[in-house]
């Protein structure tokens, strides 16, 4: 399912997509909060494999290529997936030449609006470097608040939950 926002189209991922999302992965300041490190492209590969495979499980919700509306230039990645039970995560990322434009807001804002609207979801997660202030205090805009601290892939990480307030129907 494609969704877009005010300024930005999201488009699910297609194996069509690899080298867009190689490009990213082998970008050090694009990974530099999401994985410490640039990917090896073998790295880049099976993660976006793992990318395409859940993007076929689940309709309504997986990774995206975010481009402009007005002329579909690539900006960045986003995501919502399901993680367990009732929760999915929301994640961004953007080239930096996009960077302090409120692109990253406009996609979180993008995935929270379309999360309310599906039934089995009931709260998000973030899951953030505690060095990148600026998508720590994107999520305290967005309603997000601190959960725990920890470590993923033996990075520290910071989570941030939004519990969804559901439309009455």
């Amino acid at each position: 399912m494609d969704l877009n926002s005010e300024r930005l189209n999201y488009k699910k991922l297609t194996r069509a997509d690899a080298p867009t999302y190689i490009t990213m992965a082998l970008n050090p300041e694009v990974m530099r909060y999401i994985s410490g490190r640039e990917l090896t492209e073998e790295e880049a590969y099976e993660r976006f494999e793992s990318m395409i495979a859940t993007n076929n499980k689940i309709a309504e919700i997986g990774f995206y290529k975010v481009s402009y509306k007005k002329d579909n230039t690539f900006i960045g990645l986003g995501k919502l997936v399901f993680i367990h039970g009732n929760t999915a995560e929301i994640g961004y990322s953007l080239l930096p030449r996009f960077w302090g434009r409120k692109y990253a807001s406009e996609m979180a804002g993008c995935f929270i609006r379309h999360a309310v609207n599906i039934p089995y979801i009931h709260e998000l997660v973030a899951v953030v470097n505690p060095d990148n202030t600026a998508s720590k205090q994107l999520l305290l805009k967005h309603g997000f608040t601190w959960f725990e601290t920890g470590f993923v892939n033996e990075l520290p990480t910071e989570i941030h939950m939004l519990h969804l307030k559901k439309k009455k129907h």
